[in-house]
């Protein structure tokens, strides 16, 4: 049983007097547990009380209980909510979803169903404030951005394969603390992984290019023999190399127009603004210098400062090449991806300006042993796990 202190909060609401006491008689050997009988009730508990998980019924007269998902997810974000309901159909379910439930259970429940269900919302909300605390102490440029981090929040709420990760990880690990990260590089890039993922979330362009780039970038760091630790090196930071983004406003991301000078300056703060949430967590110091510098051009035309040739670090340079090979060849929302003999164009066009000629060289070398009908985004693809596990 939990002490007191320790013991968390859950509130119980329900019209019907005997679903009501049976969850509060089930829950109170464990946790704190408040009750309600109405929506408008709980609404009033939840603005004078911390509240960590709530129960809802569906069917209640006055605010009901999908209306009182609504607006808990909109007032009380932190709260996880489990519907428990006996009269749930496919499309509340679905509501309850796209709202970000934990769990949606049918009446009559049992004892096994609702603790089960109560621990795994315990453990999503040690999750996401685990998140909150990492994006808030990590650099001004996310923690300063409330709408942005609530944004994300919520992306992992609606995400089955986020919110498995994240649970996954605080199942093996316990709840997840910033210092604990910072002595840890193997939970630092389980959590990390979890984080870069979700920037995927809203551009379907843009999912699993991350997993993508690492793949190619470690094709090319093969072909370069570096050593087995640059190796790695190489497949951390070209997973990691887009984290930055994160503090980017989503409108940006997602806008198909053309930005405004003031607004690329802000998508271009990307890779600054992911080397600096890298840089406290312990990992080799070679990873964050690398993102920071992913977009710098051999020809000295790049940003965020401008160096060129070998001044660029060499795992920068091998990330911009596997970085510019996954857009060119990916489906784009605006365009299909590119043919094979367009994208070594492409290449050969900018060998020397934008890449190091050297490693443009061995990704062309990668692209001539390879089959044209070879699709590598596939190949790529079905590699997923291959960067967390390298690292352990």
């Amino acid at each position: 049983m939990a002490s007191k202190q320790n013991r968390a909060t859950v509130l119980v609401v329900d019209d019907e007097r005997g679903p009501r006491e049976s969850l509060r008689m089930l829950l109170a050997p464990n946790h704190e547990v408040l009750t309600s009988n109405s929506g408008a009730n709980a609404l009033e508990i939840l603005r004078t009380e911390k509240v960590d998980v709530a129960t809802l019924d569906l069917n209640m007269p006055g605010i009901g209980g999908e209306e009182l998902m609504r607006t808990i997810r909109e007032e009380h974000p932190h709260v996880e909510i489990i519907v428990i309901t006996g009269c749930g159909s496919l499309a509340s379910a679905q509501e309850g979803i796209r709202h970000g439930i934990c769990d949606y259970l049918q009446k009559p429940f049992d004892v096994v169903q609702v603790t089960a269900a109560v621990n795994r919302a315990l453990t999503r909300g040690g999750a996401r404030r685990g998140l909150v605390q990492f994006m808030e102490e990590l650099g001004d440029a996310v923690g300063g951005r409330d709408r942005d981090t609530r944004r994300i929040l919520l992306d992992i709420q609606r995400s089955q394969k986020m919110r498995g990760s994240l649970g996954n990880l605080f199942d093996r690990h316990g709840r997840l603390e910033l210092a604990e990260l910072e002595h840890d590089p193997g939970r630092t890039l389980e959590f990390l992984e979890v984080l870069a993922e979700t920037i995927e979330l809203n551009d379907s362009g843009m999912r699993g290019h991350a997993r993508r780039v690492a793949f190619y970038a470690a094709m090319i760091a093969d072909r370069l023999n570096l050593s087995v630790e640059d190796q790695e090196h190489v497949r951390l930071a070209a997973f990691l190399h887009d984290l930055g983004k994160v503090g980017v406003p989503a409108d940006l991301m997602l806008r198909p127009a053309a930005l405004s000078a003031a607004e690329r300056a802000i998508v271009e703060q990307h890779s600054v603004t992911g080397a600096r949430l890298l840089e406290p967590l312990g990992l080799s110091r070679a990873i964050p210098v690398s993102v920071r510098h992913h977009h710098e051009h051999w020809d000295g035309g790049g940003y965020p400062d401008g160096l060129a040739g070998e001044e660029i670090p060499l795992i920068s340079r091998v990330i911009a090449v596997a970085d510019a090979f996954d857009a060119m060849s990916s489906h784009r929302p605006y365009r299909d991806a590119l043919p094979r003999s367009v994208v070594v164009d492409e290449f050969e066009r900018f060998s020397g300006s934008q890449f190091d000629p050297l490693i443009a060289k061995e990704l062309l070398t990668i692209l001539e042993a390879t089959a044209e009908d070879m699709d590598m985004t596939l190949l790529a693809d079905s590699t997923e796990g291959f960067v967390s596990a390298a690292a352990r």
